[in-house]
């Protein structure tokens, strides 16, 4: 388990090391801390959590394997289980946990979080503006992850461009599969910020006395509207992804059409050439030319120039376009 405590003091955030809990739960020294918790096993977690006086359904909700967004309220403490992003083996989306009580907040994940020590870093360097209570950082915590998606959408968007201009110049390059990996790269893109809004839409929702205060709520209310201008690009890249799917099927079946096509022109130039060489063909008498020196060579002829004609006929009636 990997601890780092960040205490809030005098308008900056300052780390500590060792973390310094006392028996009752309250950070050795005065003020507002934070305490982000990474790579601990349940029984680890359960441990440390046990002298922070959380609510029985909260301190179930942190031990949980199993995240949902939403937000939980009980007394002065308020969790928020946050998706990130989606683990490229399972599909399934990553949440980062956060328990704001009192004076104090947790943040708690299983995989390290290189964008949150990276806020971390430059609060304590004081490069943010000054901080003054934790919902504060809260904000800036999910405000920072939720800008992780603005470079995902720009990759997805970029991709999509690449693939409607290659389905454009050169359609055969174009797979099925490759179209389809990239749409559940955008159905995924789509529920993890629908679940995004859905959490700051709770979180600002929240009767909390510790939400309550109204610069607080500005705050929150700020993080609803950009997730909600987050949710509108996004579903502007699943109607790009709709109009390209589209645009592929009606390449596909123009690839279709034009196989079909000289596969027909083909059947019909064979045909009265069939026709020719099943009459001659018969084991009868009276057939004309049987005797004939230069029957076969005649026939022959006559059925190339039969072909010949009925393809000038196709080419120039545009069957070859």
């Amino acid at each position: 388990m990997q601890i780092h405590s960040y205490l809030l003091s005098s308008g900056a955030l300052q780390l500590q090391l060792p973390v310094l809990i006392n028996l009752d739960g309250q950070p050795a020294q005065s003020g507002e801390s934070w305490l982000d918790i990474s790579a601990a096993s349940s029984d680890e977690l359960r441990n440390f959590l046990a002298p922070l006086d959380l609510h029985p359904l909260l301190l179930n909700r942190c031990l949980s394997p199993a995240n949902n967004p939403g937000v939980p309220s009980y007394q002065r403490a308020v969790l928020l289980e946050f998706p990130i992003h989606y683990e490229l083996e399972s599909g399934n989306p990553y949440y980062l946990t956060l328990v704001l009580q009192g004076p104090r907040l947790l943040t708690i994940h299983t995989n390290p979080l290189p964008a949150l020590d990276e806020l971390a870093a430059n609060l304590v360097a004081g490069e943010e503006s000054p901080l003054h209570h934790l919902p504060q950082i809260v904000y800036l915590i999910i405000d920072h992850l939720a800008d992780l998606n603005i470079q995902v959408q720009i990759e997805v968007r970029d991709q999509i461009l690449s693939m409607a201009r290659t389905l454009t110049e050169q359609p055969g390059k174009v797979s099925a599969a490759a179209l389809a990996n990239l749409r559940w790269q955008v159905e995924k893109l789509v529920s993890l910020i629908e679940n995004q809004l859905y959490c700051v839409t709770n979180l600002n929702a929240c009767d909390n006395e510790v939400l309550q205060e109204p610069h607080r709520k500005a705050y929150l209310q700020d993080l609803v509207s950009e997730a909600e201008i987050a949710q509108r690009g996004v579903y502007r890249l699943e109607t790009r992804m709709n109009d390209l799917y589209s645009y592929y099927q009606m390449a596909d079946n123009d690839r279709v059409e034009k196989r079909l096509r000289v596969l027909t022109i083909i059947s019909a130039i064979t045909l009265p050439l069939g026709l020719i060489t099943g009459l001659l063909g018969m084991n009868v008498g009276g057939l004309p030319g049987v005797s004939a020196r230069y029957g076969f060579i005649i026939v022959v002829g006559i059925m190339v120039i039969i072909a010949g004609i009925e393809f000038w006929y196709f080419m120039r009636k545009g069957w070859f376009k």
